[in-house]
């Protein structure tokens, strides 16, 4: 095996995911889900072997189950790249922020090395309200919800009581 092209880059799971999306599209590859339908099937490129083409599915599948889902354009990838390059951090910690988009204090320090002695604080809250902005989550309002419903039941509960 010879390298034609070497390159010294890296590639976030978004940018994996878009490709594999790309080449599905292009090769026509769908999933077979078992289903024993009579139709006619179209013939399909499987250039690669049919053993690509489930390695393509598997992976793309995996990364739509993976955070880097909720990037959704390229712009939005531009901007929290550009966000984070105004911070003294390392390609490859820009690259987990990117595919891991922590959501807590705890979580960013595992991905940034020393994260304690290089920043403070502020800059680390700014990191995931930058995030937060960007791809915001839902579990917070899950957990809003979750925290309401129990505040309204104790109360209920605690009415139930007086009145008894």
């Amino acid at each position: 095996m010879q390298i034609l092209n070497e390159r010294d880059c890296f590639l976030s799971n978004y940018e994996v995911l878009k490709h594999l999306e790309e080449m599905k599209l292009k090769y026509n590859w769908t999933e077979d889900k078992g289903g024993n339908d009579n139709r006619k099937k179209k013939k399909r490129f499987t250039g690669g072997g049919i053993e690509l083409e489930v390695i393509t599915n598997e992976v793309s599948d995996y990364l739509k189950n993976s955070p880097c889902s909720e990037i959704k354009t390229d712009e939005d990838l531009a901007k929290i790249m550009t966000f984070l390059n105004g911070f003294d951090l390392v390609k490859v910690e820009k690259l987990q922020i990117i595919n891991c988009l922590p959501r807590t204090m705890v979580h960013l320090y595992s991905l940034i090395e020393e994260c304690d002695q290089r920043f403070d604080q502020e800059v680390c809250e700014k990191i995931l309200g930058k995030i937060e902005e960007l791809f915001p989550s839902e579990e917070p309002h899950a957990e809003q919800n979750d925290n309401e419903q129990e505040e309204e039941e104790e109360e209920d509960q605690f009415q139930d009581a007086e009145n008894e």
